[in-house]
């Protein structure tokens, strides 16, 4: 087998599923939503997640540190 053959062979993400496997972090850009300087888009619903969050932990439904901690985990499995 020679080299050109096993080039050939070889496959090869396609050019915009390369460019989203780097994270460019507006795959829920279609999602109705706000624009944060330093996060970004922001979906609504992530907004509302997080706004209750803080609320229930300001109101101490439950531990703040809970609240935190569901708070980055979301963020986080969201990205």
């Amino acid at each position: 087998m020679t080299d050109s053959t096993e080039t050939e062979n070889r496959r090869h993400p396609p050019a915009d599923k390369a460019v989203n496997a780097v994270g460019d972090g507006d795959h829920h850009r279609d999602e109705p939503g706000i624009d944060l300087p330093l996060v970004g888009h922001v979906p609504y619903k992530s907004v509302a997640f997080v706004a209750g969050l803080g609320i229930a932990g300001a109101a101490g439904v439950i531990e703040w540190p809970v609240a935190a901690a569901v708070g980055l985990g979301y963020a986080l499995s969201r990205r």
